[in-house]
């Protein structure tokens, strides 16, 4: 991992915390991949799938972070295109397994926002 993208880390994870605490929900980067993961997870209603997010962002360090290092570090899925990604591998305590998070965050006119683009169970890929 690169040095400096460890450092940009942390502001990542306390602006994702404060826009799905601000909005109370997150946007789908990925739409059919992330509602697969959820739904593989158990998480089936919005309620479930805010808390495990939160959850998770509680969870994670800049120790946890994996990259996505440039020039792979921008989002090609629409709706959002070209927002820096975030990606977040840890031993979780809640979900008693090594769980895998690759968020962005989205500024617009309303503030920032959470786009979760994947949240499952770790693979050896990550």
């Amino acid at each position: 991992m690169i040095p400096s993208l460890k450092r940009g880390s942390q502001v990542a994870i306390d602006a994702a915390k404060e826009a799905l605490e601000k909005y109370s929900r997150f946007w789908l980067g990925n739409p059919d991949k992330v509602e697969s993961e959820l739904y593989e997870l158990g998480l089936l209603s919005q309620g479930e799938r805010y808390m495990a997010i939160d959850i998770a962002l509680q969870e994670i360090s800049p120790a946890c972070r994996l990259g996505p290092e440039p020039p792979h570090d921008l989002s090609s899925h629409p709706p959002f295109y070209h927002q820096s990604l975030y990606a977040f591998r840890w031993d979780s305590a809640h979900f008693g397994k090594m769980m895998y998070l690759k968020f962005a965050l989205v500024s617009g006119s309303g503030g920032t926002r959470l786009a979760v683009y994947s949240f499952h169970e770790s693979t050896d890929k990550g």
